[in-house]
C-alpha cells in the first residue's frame, strides 16, 4: 500500500492530475503505512525476508522517486536562469538506493545509521510549502548535505524499535519541546503550518544531535 501511494503520486505529478497538497497527502499516507507495517508484523508475528525487501522497495518509490519528481516539477518554474538545477535533484534517488540497500544488510538496531530515507523524502516534499523562498544555490547545498547524511554513519534515533529504550524518553522530550517552539514561532510569524513538513525533519535531526551529545556525558 505504501508503494501504491507512491506510484499514484508519481502518476499524478507526471500527468498533472493532482495538486501539490494531494501529492503530499499520498506521501503522508505512505509514511503512515510504512510505520504501521512493522507494528502489525510484530503483533501478528509474520516477519519475513521478502517483507523487508518489499518495505525498502516501497520506500524507494514513495520517499525517493516521488520527492525527486515533486521538487523537479516545482523547481522548473523557479530557476529560469539555471535550468540544470532541477536535474541535480535526481541524486536523491541513487543515494536513497544506497541507504536502503545498506539498511537491509545491517543488523536491526535501536537507532539508524544515517538519515532514514522517509525522513529525507518528507523534507524535500515540504520545500515547495515553505513560506520563505530559498535561493537555488542554497538548495544545492541542502541537497549535498542530505545525500551525505543518507550514507553517513551518524547515529540517529529510531521511532520503530522499542526493544532498547535507554534514555529514549529524554529524546522524545527534546523533540516535543522543539516542535512546540517551532509551531509557536510559525503562529507568531503568521506562517502556514505546512512549513512544519520540512521543519519537523530539521527538528528531528537537531533532537538527535542534542540527544547524542547528552548521552556522551
Amino acid at each position: 500500500m505504501n508503494g501504491l501511494c507512491g506510484t499514484l503520486a508519481i502518476l499524478g505529478i507526471s500527468m498533472n492530475l493532482t495538486t501539490q497538497y494531494q501529492v503530499l497527502s499520498l506521501v503522508f499516507a505512505g509514511a503512515l503505512l510504512d510505520f504501521l507495517d512493522g507494528y502489525f508484523a510484530n503483533i501478528l508475528n509474520v516477519k519475513s525476508k521478502i517483507g523487508a525487501q518489499l518495505d525498502s522497495l516501497s520506500d524507494l518509490i514513495t520517499f525517493s522517486l516521488v520527492p525527486f519528481f515533486f521538487i523537479f516539477d516545482f523547481l522548473q518554474s523557479k530557476t529560469n536562469e539555471l535550468d540544470f538545477i532541477p536535474f541535480l535533484f535526481i541524486l536523491i534517488v541513487p543515494f536513497s538506493m544506497i541507504r536502503l540497500a545498506r539498511f537491509n544488510l545491517l543488523p536491526s538496531k535501536s537507532y539508524f545509521l544515517g538519515l532514514p530515507t522517509p525522513a529525507n523524502g518528507i523534507f524535500f516534499m515540504g520545500i515547495p510549502f515553505l513560506s520563505i523562498e530559498i535561493r537555488p544555490e542554497i538548495l544545492i547545498l541542502v541537497l549535498i548535505i542530505s545525500c551525505f547524511l543518507l550514507v553517513s554513519n551518524i547515529k540517529l534515533e529510531s521511532f520503530k524499535n522499542s526493544s532498547q529504550k535507554t534514555g529514549k524518553n529524554i529524546f522524545y522530550l527534546f523533540i516535543i519541546v522543539l516542535l512546540i517552539l517551532t509551531t509557536a514561532l510559525l503562529f507568531f510569524l503568521k506562517y502556514s503550518l505546512l512549513n512544519l513538513v520540512s521543519l519537523s525533519i530539521i527538528v528531528y535531526l537537531i533532537s538527535c544531535f542534542i540527544f547524542n551529545f547528552y548521552k556522551s556525558f
